[in-house]
This record gives C-alpha cells, sequence and structure tokens, in this order.
C-alpha cells in the first residue's frame, strides 16, 4: 500500500519577523527589479567593505569582506521599507521579492546560508561600469576605504597626530561629496545612503572618536 510522505516543503508563516529585523542585500539576479523600476536606488543603501554588518547565518558582527547593497530601512528602525505591518504581515514586492527573501524561510536556512556571499549586486553593477556615478563611488571608496581607515583611527587614538589629520581628510572629503553632488550631479539626495553608504561617523565607531576626542585631550586639528 502507498503511503503518502508529508510535505516537508518550506512554508512561509508570514510571521513578518525576518522583514522587521531589516531588508535583504542584493544579488546579481535581482538586476531585473532595477531594470523593470520595482526597486530604485533611493530604495537601497550600501554597507561598505569594512563596515560592521551582522552575518545573519552566522550570527556574529564584525567588519564585512564584501561591499553589501541592501534594501534601505523604515527611517528610524530596523524593518523593510517595503514591510506592510499587519494581521497577515504583507510585502509591497511580493510577487517581485529579491532572491534573499525568496530563498528565506525562517525554519530551514540552509537555502539562504547557500547563497548568501555569493554573486552579490554592487553598486558598479547598478550603475553601469561607464557612469559618472560609478566613477564618483570608485573615488570616494579609494578616498575613504573603512579598512584604511581603520587602522588610520588605532594609530589616532594611540596619539599620532598625521593619522589623525589623515582621518580628518577623509571626513571632510566624504561630507562635502554627499553635500555637492545632489546639486552637481542632479541626483537626489536619499540616493546617497546607496552611492556612498553611511557617514564616516556611522558607518566607523572609531572616526566619532577620532574625530571628538575628550576635550582634555584635543588638539591639533579640528574636524
Amino acid at each position: 500500500m502507498h503511503v503518502a510522505m508529508p510535505d516537508s516543503a518550506p512554508v512561509c508563516r508570514r510571521c513578518g519577523a525576518c522583514c522587521r529585523d531589516g531588508g535583504p542585500a542584493l544579488h546579481v539576479r535581482d538586476l531585473p527589479l532595477l531594470r523593470d523600476g520595482v526597486l530604485a536606488p533611493t530604495d537601497l543603501m550600501t554597507l561598505r567593505r569594512g563596515e560592521y554588518v551582522t552575518d545573519n547565518v552566522a550570527g556574529t558582527v564584525g567588519p564585512s569582506p564584501v561591499e553589501l547593497v541592501k534594501i534601505r530601512p523604515v527611517p528610524g528602525r530596523r524593518a523593510c521599507r517595503f514591510y506592510r505591518a499587519g494581521p497577515t504581515g504583507a510585502c509591497a514586492i511580493h510577487r517581485h521579492r529579491p532572491a534573499q527573501c525568496r530563498a528565506l524561510f525562517c525554519q530551514a536556512p540552509k537555502a539562504l546560508a547557500a547563497m548568501y556571499r555569493t554573486e552579490l549586486l554592487t553598486r558598479r553593477d547598478i550603475l553601469g561600469p561607464a557612469s559618472p556615478l560609478a566613477e564618483l563611488c570608485a573615488h570616494h571608496e579609494a578616498e575613504t576605504g573603512l579598512l584604511r581607515l581603520a587602522e588610520l583611527c588605532r594609530q589616532a587614538l594611540s596619539g599620532d597626530a598625521d593619522a589623525r589629520e589623515a582621518v580628518v581628510r577623509a571626513e571632510r572629503l566624504d561630507a562635502a561629496m554627499r553635500d555637492l553632488v545632489p546639486e552637481r550631479a542632479d541626483v537626489p539626495p536619499e540616493m546617497l545612503l546607496f552611492l556612498f553608504g553611511r557617514p564616516l561617523s556611522q558607518a566607523l565607531p572609531a572616526c566619532r572618536a577620532v574625530l571628538n576626542p575628550p576635550a582634555l585631550y584635543k588638539g591639533g586639528p579640528s574636524a
């Protein structure tokens, strides 16, 4: 006699837990969502290489080894901007949701783990290698790379005045680009989180300690 086996395929319970915990990082296979207008650069933010992030698969926090472009959260919260709270926890783009959302099931994380760091989408992929904005992003990254700045901050906090001045210069360049690019490149300010990631003092907490030392130790160039 044939005995039907239970269906072991994971089924989303629509509890909204993953959506409330933040938006997904995007993969190369998500590029059509941008080309088709489901997502726009103003919906995105960039977590830069070296920025401290939570690894949801490993359950650890540390500097990201790669650039991550992800759907930005609701202002002041962690929830994905496309999550609509309610009894059924609806997603506003569910039919066209990104690859990580399709792979993630709370009770069966292996599919997400298998793709977590593979074929990630970058700013250059989205903007196109010939885009002037891609060139601006590359220049900003070269001048304010977080891995290099983290080392400079370590040296500065140990008393190296030259390292502190280098951090100050990087912070000034970062701020200047955020001020000038919306006007001169005619891009909305909401796009800055995608183009340049978070301001340095937010992306790299050590920068705050260097740029705003206790009054007793202030001296030399000011931020």
